[in-house]
C-alpha cells in the first residue's frame, strides 16, 4: 500500500509531514481552549497522525533526517519551551487557585478588606448569603464581584451568587428588585439592602444584618454642645452617619428632661458643652454611669470645667489650658497638635501608623491618687515639645515656668476595677474640633474618625466595631500643564520613531 502511494507523495516527505504536524498541533490547541474533545478535534487529529505516519513510512530516511536536522533542533527546543512555559503556568494558576494569596501595592491599602471588616467577617456566627443582582454589563459588576470574592475568601460563613434580574425575573420580583446593581444581605430572615459596591457599603449592610439589636449612642444637648444634625462646618452630621452606618441608634438627650436613661441608651456624647451642668444634670450622669451607660466627653478650651470636676471622682482633672506645639503640629499650626502614637489600649490597639489631629485641644491631668474603684489609662499623648498654656488668651502667647511641660495626656479611658464592675466606662478628650464637619472634610485619612468610633465602640462593648474602617478610595488625576501633554504627545509619535529610524539608518551604514 505505501509502496503505491509513494509516486503521488513526491520526492520529499517534509510538506506532508508538516501539514499532518500543523493538524495535530491545531487539534490539541482546539482541545485546550474547549476543555473537552469534539468531533473535529478528533478528525483533524486522526488525520495529522495519519499524515505524519504516512510520511515516516513512506520516506523513513528522510523523515528521521528531518527530525535531526538543524530546523528540528530549533523547532524542538521552542517546542519544549513553549511546553515548560505552559506547565508553569498552569501549575501556578493551580497553586494561585488552591492558596489565595495577594500583594496590595497601592498607597492607601484600597484592594485590602479593612480591619473592621475582617473582624466583622470572623465574629459571624450565623451564615449570610449575598444576592447580587446585576446585569452582565452593569459599569459596576466587576468591582462588586472582585470585592465580594474577598469578602467570601476570609469569611467562612459568608456566600453569594449572581443573579441576571433581566433574564431570572422571577427570583427577581421575589426579592422586589427594582433597580439594576441591588446587593441583598440575608441572615436567616432578615435582609439588608444596599446599592453601593465600596467597601464601606458592603461592611454596613452586613453590619446590620449580622445583629439583632441595635445600640443607641444618644448627644446631649441643652448646653449648646455640638449637633449630631448639624450639616455646617461645626456640626457632627458626618459622625451621625458613621454612626448610623455602623448600626447604632443616634439620638439627643436633655437631661433636665431625663430623669432616668432611655432603654436603648448605650453610650452618652458630651460634645462641648458651652454653659455649665446644673447640679441635677450631673447627679444624673454620676446615675447614669452607675446604671453602666458609657460616657464620651468632649471638651475643648475656653472655660473652666463645665462638669464641675465630675471627673476627678473618676481620676481626671479639666484644667483650662490650650495645648501648643511648635514641633508636631498640623501644617505649622501650633494650636493643632498632631498624635501618631498611641498607648497600647483596645481602643487603639490598630491605630499604628494614623495620624490624629486636635485642633484647639486641652490637656487632661490624672488625679493622684487614683480612685481605687477605677482604672485610667492614656490613649495618647502630645509630643515633648508640646506645653499646657495657662495665659492662652492674652496678646504675646510663650511658655512660661508655671505652664506644664509635655508630652502631655490628650485622650484617656476610664472604666471600673475590679470593685467597680457593672459600671459604665468613660472615654475623655480634650478637644472636639477634631471630628466637626469642617475638618472631616477637609482631611482624608487621618484616625480622628477611627478613635471616635473605636471609643464608642469600647463604651458600648462591641470588640467587633474596634478596628480601622475602610477607607474612601481617593481620586487620583494627573494635571499636565501645556508643554508637558506637548512633550507626551510628540515623544511618542514623533521623536521616538525618528530614534528607531536614525539606529536602523545607522546600522545600514555600518554595513554598506
Amino acid at each position: 500500500m505505501i509502496e503505491r502511494l509513494k509516486p503521488y507523495l513526491g520526492a520529499s516527505c517534509a510538506p506532508i509531514a508538516l501539514i499532518g504536524a500543523a493538524a495535530l498541533l491545531i487539534a490539541l490547541s482546539g482541545l485546550l481552549v474547549l476543555g473537552t474533545p469534539a468531533l473535529w478535534i478528533e478528525v483533524l487529529g486522526g488525520i495529522g497522525l495519519a499524515l505524519l505516519a504516512l510520511a515516516a513510512l513512506a520516506r523513513p530516511s528522510q523523515f528521521l533526517a528531518l527530525l535531526s536536522g538543524r530546523q528540528a533542533r530549533y523547532g524542538g527546543n521552542a517546542a519544549l519551551m513553549t511546553i515548560a512555559l505552559v506547565a508553569i503556568l498552569g501549575f501556578t494558576n493551580y497553586i494561585g487557585n488552591r492558596y489565595h494569596w495577594r500583594w496590595d501595592v497601592t498607597e492607601d491599602q484600597q484592594f485590602s478588606l479593612s480591619e473592621q471588616t475582617l473582624s466583622i467577617l470572623n465574629s459571624l456566627e450565623e451564615p449570610v448569603h449575598v444576592t447580587l443582582f446585576f446585569t452582565p454589563l452593569h459599569y459596576n459588576r466587576q468591582q462588586a464581584e472582585d470585592l465580594i470574592q474577598e469578602y467570601a475568601l476570609r469569611g467562612q460563613n459568608l456566600d453569594y451568587t449572581f443573579v441576571d434580574p433581566d433574564l431570572d425575573r422571577r427570583t427577581a420580583l421575589e426579592y422586589q428588585i427594582a433597580r439594576d446593581g441591588t446587593i441583598v444581605f440575608e441572615r436567616g430572615d432578615r435582609r439588608e439592602l444596599t446599592f453601593g459596591v465600596q467597601e464601606q457599603d458592603l461592611t454596613s449592610a452586613l453590619l446590620k444584618v449580622s445583629r439583632d439589636e441595635k445600640r443607641g449612642v444618644f448627644f446631649l444637648t441643652g448646653h449648646q454642645e455640638r449637633d449630631p444634625l448639624d450639616h455646617d462646618q461645626l456640626g457632627y452630621s458626618l459622625i451621625r452617619q458613621f454612626l448610623e452606618s455602623e448600626n447604632y441608634v443616634v439620638d439627643t438627650l436633655n437631661l433636665a428632661a431625663t430623669a432616668t436613661p432611655p432603654p436603648e441608651l448605650d453610650v452618652l456624647v458630651i460634645a462641648g458643652p458651652q454653659q455649665p451642668l446644673s447640679a441635677d444634670e450631673l447627679a444624673r450622669l454620676r446615675t447614669f454611669v452607675e446604671q453602666g451607660v458609657g460616657l464620651l466627653v468632649l471638651i475643648e478650651p475656653g472655660m473652666e470645667d463645665p462638669l464641675d470636676g465630675l471627673l476627678r471622682d473618676y481620676g481626671l482633672e479639666l484644667p483650662d489650658t490650650l495645648i501648643l506645639d511648635p514641633i508636631r503640629s498640623f501644617f505649622g499650626d501650633i494650636t493643632a497638635p498632631l498624635v501618631d502614637r498611641y498607648e497600647f489600649h483596645q481602643i487603639t490597639k490598630d491605630m499604628s501608623g494614623l495620624t490624629s489631629v486636635f485642633p484647639l485641644a486641652r490637656d487632661l491631668r490624672l488625679v493622684e491618687p487614683a480612685p481605687e474603684e477605677w482604672r485610667v489609662q492614656v490613649l495618647a499623648f502630645t509630643s515633648e515639645n508640646a506645653w499646657a498654656e495657662t495665659d492662652y488668651r492674652g496678646e504675646q502667647v510663650g511658655r512660661s515656668a508655671d505652664d506644664l511641660g509635655g508630652p502631655l495626656p490628650i485622650a484617656a479611658a476610664i472604666e471600673p476595677s475590679d470593685s467597680g464592675a457593672g459600671r459604665g466606662r468613660m472615654v475623655v478628650i480634650g478637644n472636639v474640633s477634631f471630628c466637626e464637619n469642617g475638618l472631616l472634610n477637609q482631611l482624608r485619612g487621618i484616625g480622628n474618625v477611627d478613635l471616635f468610633m473605636n471609643a464608642v465602640g469600647w463604651l458600648a462593648e462591641d470588640d467587633a466595631l474596634i478596628s480601622i474602617r475602610p477607607t474612601t478610595p481617593l481620586p487620583r488625576q494627573v494635571i499636565l500643564t501645556p508643554p508637558q501633554a506637548r512633550a507626551i504627545i510628540y515623544t511618542n509619535i514623533l521623536f521616538v520613531p525618528l530614534l528607531v529610524l536614525l539606529a536602523g539608518g545607522v546600522v545600514w551604514w555600518r554595513r554598506r
